[in-house]
């Protein structure tokens, strides 16, 4: 049986969840799949039937300013150190590869020093920085504060992609945008089997709040709920002086999110791509939130709003943006049945690795 290596950035939930759809795709074809992986990661992928235990890597992260917002600045001086972490994963990724000769490397945000190949393996990436350099661009109205993360992060992700990788898989929400570039290969979004469509319809009663589960992530302290709506809050412990109001539940931790999206009628995410994505495919009105000062958030937000399904908020506004939101739900379900469902991206991703480990 051919094997598959994913190597798995852990710093939110996301890489791991696109990743485990497409290794379950894989699996369907008989291919087996291990995984190395980091924080969030190994904490997932542990809880995962069929899978092996997940070998630890050094995990990279974001430099963080005084306020605890990422700081385009200090990523740039952590670069000494995010080179360590990158040798140090080399040699446990290499030690792997020798015992486990994989047919091919999956790779999503985790980053080899190298021309891209351990032991002459191929190596798969799955990454979209060619839609966000593309709609970057695009987006005229894109705030400063998202400039050095740009240029010192999101452009050098784009160019490592345009030459290390042999295939890099690139998740987009929809077909509108041109090819991209070699080796970038476009698939449709790429999330778990269960984010099936499940539009609702009439007076909202349920809210999902499903923020990231990085330390990035927002905060969410509700002061009250909207009438006649719950609100669910995931990812999140109740705040110390339990101070919560009517109808509003934190749930902490949970694995299977789709589970909860699929009986509410609006969705709130960080701008992380996985999240968006899940909610796009499930076809629910969103309130996106992006990190401060994180452009490749701060376009998946804009493109929402280009679409007319959701909008975009900032942090310290989020009870106001629910009443926003509830009162545009009609608008943002109508432009969802403008829109054909997305493609399989999973799917699609699963097939190009067949191809290249064929």
């Amino acid at each position: 049986m051919k094997g598959v290596l994913f190597l798995v950035n852990g710093l939110g939930l996301g890489n791991s969840t696109r990743c485990h759809a497409i290794m379950q795709r894989l699996t369907e074809a008989g291919v087996s799949c291990s995984v190395a992986t980091s924080g969030n990661g190994l904490w997932y992928f542990r809880q995962q039937p069929g899978i092996d235990e997940p070998v630890e890597l050094g995990a990279l992260h974001y430099g963080t300013s005084n306020s605890g917002k990422i700081s385009g600045v200090r990523t740039i001086l952590s670069l000494p150190e995010y080179l360590g972490t990158m040798r140090a994963n080399g040699r446990i990724i290499e030690e792997l590869t020798d015992k486990l000769r994989p047919a091919a490397i999956v790779t999503d945000s985790t980053y080899l020093r190298r021309r891209g190949r351990a032991r002459d393996v191929p190596l798969v990436a799955v990454n979209n920085a060619d839609v966000v350099h593309s709609l970057y661009q695009t987006y005229a109205d894109r705030p400063a504060s998202i400039r050095l993360q740009f240029h010192a992060v999101e452009e050098m992700d784009f160019l490592y992609h345009r030459f290390v990788p042999d295939v890099a898989l690139s998740p987009c929400l929809t077909d509108a945008m041109n090819d991209p570039p070699s080796p970038y290969f476009r698939v449709g979004p790429i999330v778990r089997p269960a984010c099936r469509p499940s539009a609702t319809s009439g007076t909202p009663s349920r809210i999902l709040v499903m923020l990231s589960g990085s330390k990035f992530g927002t905060p969410v302290h509700l002061q009250r709920t909207p009438a006649g709506c719950s609100v669910d809050i995931v990812g999140r412990s109740p705040p110390a002086n339990n101070n919560v109001p009517p109808g509003c539940r934190y749930l902490g931790r949970v694995l299977n999110t789709p589970e909860l999206a699929a009986s509410a009628e609006l969705l709130v995410v960080n701008g992380g791509f996985s999240a968006v994505s899940e909610a796009f495919v499930m076809r629910k009105p969103l309130i996106v939130i992006p990190v401060p000062n994180h452009a490749e958030q701060w376009v998946n937000a804009r493109t929402i709003c280009a679409l007319g399904v959701g909008m975009m908020a900032r942090e310290e506004d989020l009870e106001s943006a629910i009443d926003t939101a509830l009162a545009n739900l009609e608008s943002y379900r109508a432009a969802y049945a403008r829109l054909p469902l997305a493609a399989d991206g999973a799917a699609q991703s699963a097939e190009r690795i067949l191809k290249v480990i064929a």
